[in-house]
């Protein structure tokens, strides 16, 4: 399947992360990954196309609220979807629309973070992409509702370092043990 994640609006620039998470995983075992905050489907139908394409057993979660966030209510901000004003649904008709092609891969979970977490038991996930809200004390929720969910060896990553509340929260959470890879996106292995 050829990738179309470039015709999906939305914020996009770890494409090599997910290429390296899918590769590393061999084609014996079942693996689990979930991605927090998906959006309109950008970042979700890059990695499904990655996963379809390896034929490994690889199951993919996209947990997101699809509300937005304050800035999306806002007329005066760049990035303001009016149609949230009058359908709820909004976004997350668009997310299904948008990955439609590779919706035998995606499971949607249109859920809060943070009660999502309480869907998974402790290290049964092999990948978690943390990419929410981009606030301190929400990055740092994550951070703790999830990590634990990660197994031994698991792979736990985000982006939007620049966002001072992700730096501050990834680098108290894991007291600046992690990596970075061009000053915007985190992993840690566990």
């Amino acid at each position: 399947m050829i990738h179309f994640f470039q015709t999906i609006q939305g914020w996009f620039s770890y494409q090599y992360l997910y290429e390296h998470i899918v590769n590393s995983c061999n084609d014996t075992d079942s693996y689990h990954f979930v991605e927090i905050g998906s959006w309109k489907g950008r970042s979700s139908s890059y990695m499904a196309v990655e996963i379809h394409n390896s034929k490994k057993n690889i199951k993919f979660d996209c947990i997101d609220t699809w509300r937005g966030s304050e800035e999306h209510y806002d007329p005066t901000n760049a990035v303001y979807e009016p149609e949230l004003l009058k359908n709820p649904d909004y976004l997350y008709n668009v997310f299904l629309k948008n990955t439609e092609p590779v919706k035998h891969i995606i499971n949607p979970i249109r859920c809060e973070s943070v009660k999502a977490s309480e869907l998974y038991d402790k290290e049964s996930l092999d990948f978690i992409l943390v990419d929410a809200a981009h606030d301190y004390d929400n990055v740092l929720l994550d951070l703790q509702y999830w990590y634990p969910k990660l197994r031994p060896g698991g792979i736990i990553a985000g982006d939007d370092l620049p966002w001072e509340g992700v730096t501050r929260a990834v680098s108290e959470f894991f007291q600046n043990d992690y990596l970075t890879t061009d000053n915007i996106v985190w992993i840690k292995q566990k």
